[in-house]
């Protein structure tokens, strides 16, 4: 396949590259600015691909305006949706949206739960998905709602680079929001193969949950973190650190997603948490001592 990725430098984008990459499939990744439409066109109508993934956007834990977060997610997203519909017919559109346009539950969520965006960052999505929809009249569009990953290249804002990096350089005190909250931990790496594997069966258009269904607390990752590195640092929980929009628990409902994928003979399994951590670890400890030799 031919695909067009759009924040292809990002951190799911740059692992989805690669994976695509692996798999033989021709990659273009987008250059131009979601927010310049001129030339966004003019790049995208130079292109020959098959799909499109669209991944440029801003994340949930950057403090930006809200006028900047709707800005970039929604109207950058309807850019890259006309400029497709400019140029081509037929083609599938993967959106990058989020677990955070559901509303509050304790039960895993599945793609038809009530929808009920709690920040501005997730309405933006939600906003997202309804205006690419609505804009999409040549082409198909697939959501998909991704729940929480981490691995390599995740920016140190995030809970786990955060604390792998405290634990790594033996920082005495780290300074966090709640701990007690209940969130998936998936794997990029195993993210990206789902995203690929619905891209290559070409699931029909609709919302699909990227997700494991499976949770761990916040204090339980601590714990795995400090035993792996034998590293036990004082936590204290900063107010200032405290998300007033943060739910107690985010589980998905993969049924959805996995039973496409099982229709079409693909199973992927997800490594368990000590696996995904400890290559975490490892590839943190290999870029500090990197750093010291420069």
């Amino acid at each position: 396949m031919n695909i067009l990725v759009t924040g292809g430098n990002g951190f799911i984008g740059k692992h989805l590259v690669r994976d695509l990459i692996n798999c033989s499939h021709k990659v273009f990744v987008l250059k131009s600015n979601i927010l310049n439409y001129a030339s966004l066109q003019k790049e995208i109508e130079n292109l020959n691909f098959d799909t499109v993934i669209h991944l440029a956007g801003l994340s949930h834990v950057i403090d930006h305006s809200p006028s900047l977060l709707y800005e970039t997610n929604v109207i950058g997203s309807q850019n890259v949706v006309l400029a497709v519909e400019k140029n081509y017919q037929k083609k599938k559109i993967f959106l990058a949206s989020t677990c955070h346009v559901y509303s509050d539950t304790k039960s895993p969520i599945s793609e038809m739960f009530p929808l009920g965006p709690k920040s501005h960052y997730a309405a933006s999505k939600l906003a997202m998905e309804f205006i690419c929809n609505n804009t999409a009249t040549r082409n198909k569009i697939v959501s998909l709602r991704l729940f929480n990953c981490i691995g390599i290249g995740q920016k140190e804002s995030f809970f786990i680079p955060k604390i792998l990096k405290a634990h790594i350089q033996k920082e005495p005190v780290i300074h966090l929001g709640r701990i007690e909250t209940k969130r998936e931990f998936n794997d990029v790496r195993w993210a990206v193969k789902i995203i690929r594997s619905l891209a290559e069966v070409d699931a029909p258009p609709g919302n699909y949950n990227i997700c494991s269904g499976e949770t761990f607390k916040a204090s339980e990752m601590l714990r795995i973190v400090s035993e792996k590195t034998k590293h036990f640092p004082e936590i204290i929980s900063d107010v200032e650190l405290l998300r007033p929009d943060e739910q107690s628990i985010i589980v998905g409902d993969p049924t959805r997603t996995l039973n496409t994928l099982n229709q079409n003979g693909i199973r992927l399994h997800q490594p368990p948490i000590r696996t995904i951590l400890n290559d975490m670890i490892t590839e943190y400890k290999r870029q500090i001592d990197a750093q010291k030799n420069l």
